[in-house]
């Protein structure tokens, strides 16, 4: 039955074209979403949902009809966010060319721009509207974050179902594949290649791929890869072309509402140009070991964020293991940041005498900045706002450089 709601929905989008937000509040009401650790679906009861299936249509097409004539206003699924804002739950996170550090916050449907100098600043959300200016639309749990060369950001928009466009000029715009939203397919990495193309990954469905300029779409083949199902997260591109994705945990979820998909083998994936697969790190068994030795013979547990520095060397966040981890161009895995138990503390120090807790997206600057998002939990209710965290990768020494406190220019 609930196959059937969305296929309705889909099938009357089509025949009558209504607002990208539009379709993303609506999707959002149906029975499935993500969550920030791993996606996760929505069950609803099949008692009730029969009933439910006339209603859905009937909303949906009457407020497209409507709203895409411009004769019913915009009308929010909940308030606006009331400045100040602050930072509650940072997931995603992605460099600017200049230096600059994008964080989306999951829980805050907000994206923030930490700028060189350490001020921050709204770059996305926050508000209750659908495209146009950045800081005035609103945002449904945004996950993965990427910049490409000029400077645009794009922000997997997951529970809200789209990848969104932010440009120079701070206006912000829905990417669409193929007419329909992602919403039940789980949106959390978003990438973008040298050419400018645009890849996603779809962690409830177990895909990766891009939207070119036509948007069409050519899922990368992952059918020899060895169990168990994986679960595709964050993604990075290096200087060659190469697509790293980390295949992530599945994590349970304390929010009754939501369920986690099956799966995960806690490994970093590498597509090289050409479309060919191979496990750079990770058993496809979650844990911890193997520092000091071969990428490949460890054992992670929920790798999330990848970025690589100048050198080629490659560094994820082992989120349930609560370190950052390098593999060095020889396939070495070592830690750089964190002991492994969870908690907030070391900063000014070595990184890698320092606490974290569910680090989850990263970036690293043009001059060796890895800006990281220490979330203080996997969770829909975090007691402790998160932070935006720093190791410089010449000294090793660890710093925040936001938190809940900080403030925020509107």
């Amino acid at each position: 039955m609930d196959e059937l709601i969305r296929d309705q929905i889909h099938s009357a989008f089509e025949i009558e074209p209504t607002p990208a937000h539009l379709r993303a509040h609506v999707m959002a009401s149906l029975p499935a979403a993500t969550r920030r650790d791993a996606g996760l679906t929505l069950q609803l009861s099949g008692q009730w949902a029969a009933g439910l299936v006339a209603a859905f249509l009937a909303l949906a097409i009457i407020a497209g009809l409507l709203l895409s004539r411009g004769l019913l206003p915009f009308i929010p699924a909940r308030a606006p966010i009331v400045p100040p804002v602050s930072l509650l739950s940072p997931e995603g996170v992605a460099v600017a060319p200049d230096g600059s550090a994008y964080v989306s916050d999951f829980l805050g449907d907000t994206v923030f721009k930490v700028k060189p100098n350490g001020v921050v600043v709204v770059a996305a959300g926050g508000g209750v509207h659908g495209d146009g200016p950045a800081t005035q639309a609103w945002l449904n749990h945004p996950a993965g974050v990427a910049v490409d060369a000029a400077g645009n950001l794009y922000i997997a928009d997951a529970t809200g179902g789209t990848i969104r466009r932010v440009d120079g000029r701070g206006i912000i715009s829905t990417l669409v594949d193929g007419g329909k939203t992602y919403h039940e397919y789980g949106l959390q990495g978003v990438a973008v290649d040298s050419a400018g193309v645009v890849w996603v990954s779809e962690n409830n469905v177990g895909t990766v791929r891009p939207i070119d300029a036509v948007r069409t779409s050519s899922v990368l083949d992952t059918s020899k890869l060895p169990p168990p199902t994986w679960l595709p997260g964050y993604m990075a591109f290096d200087s060659a072309g190469n697509l790293y994705v980390s295949d992530r945990a599945s994590v349970p979820s304390d929010n009754p509402l939501f369920q986690s998909p099956t799966g995960g083998g806690c490994r970093i994936l590498r597509f090289s140009p050409d479309k060919q697969l191979s496990v750079i790190a990770g058993t496809g068994v979650c844990g911890y070991s193997g520092d000091g030795g071969p990428a490949v013979a460890a054992k992670l547990d929920d790798p999330a964020g990848i970025a690589l520095d100048s050198a080629g060397n490659l560094y994820f966040s082992d989120a349930n293991n609560h370190r950052i981890r390098r593999i060095d161009r020889n396939g070495i895995i070592t830690t750089v940041a964190g002991t492994g138990v969870p908690g907030y503390g070391g900063d000014g120090g070595p990184a890698n005498a320092a606490q974290l807790e569910y680090p989850f997206g990263m970036g690293i600057t043009p001059s060796g900045l890895l800006y990281f998002s220490d979330a203080s939990c996997s969770c829909w209710s975090p007691v402790t706002p998160g932070k935006v965290r720093v190791v410089n990768l010449s000294t090793g020494k660890i710093r925040t450089v936001m938190d809940g406190q900080t403030p925020v220019q509107t």
